[in-house]
């Protein structure tokens, strides 16, 4: 198997900056026609909508799915990390599951379990979501 990484994709982070700014936009034309005598500071409050995207953008970046060696590691975390690595002859099952909106955009949650008794692992919003699982599959039976 050939060792790669995964991030959740840009794509809704893309998506979640576009309709922000398209609020922030809106909500200073607004303080601007309909309440010109206000202080300028009021013209950062619309700048508020950019917080949903850029929180979205740190998670995004604190999820890493790993494929190495025979193994599936799952880490998540910013300044404290969780490690989960799952020997790919050890998973039973990986499911994708997409809402209308990840079909849309070509997006998927992949959803693993393996033999252990503490369960499965999920990542969400990644590119490719039936391929990757296929080659996990694949792996997995490989291995086996």
């Amino acid at each position: 198997m050939e060792n790669f990484t995964i991030h959740p994709s840009m794509k809704s982070v893309w998506a979640a900056y576009f309709v922000a700014a398209l609020v922030a936009i809106a909500g200073m034309w607004a303080i601007h026609q309909y309440a010109p005598d206000q202080p300028q500071w009021l013209y950062l409050i619309p700048l508020a909508a950019l917080i949903v995207p850029l929180k979205m953008h740190i998670q995004r970046r604190m999820v890493t799915l790993s494929f190495r060696d025979d193994h599936l590691t799952l880490e998540t975390g910013l300044f404290s990390r969780t490690r989960r690595t799952v020997d790919t002859a050890k998973i039973q099952d990986v499911t994708v599951q997409q809402t209308f909106g990840q079909r849309l955009m070509g997006l998927g949650d992949l959803v693993f379990e393996d033999a252990g008794e503490s369960g499965g692992m999920a990542m969400r919003n990644i590119d490719r979501p039936r391929e990757i699982a296929d080659t996990i599959i694949n792996s997995s039976k490989k291995m086996r």
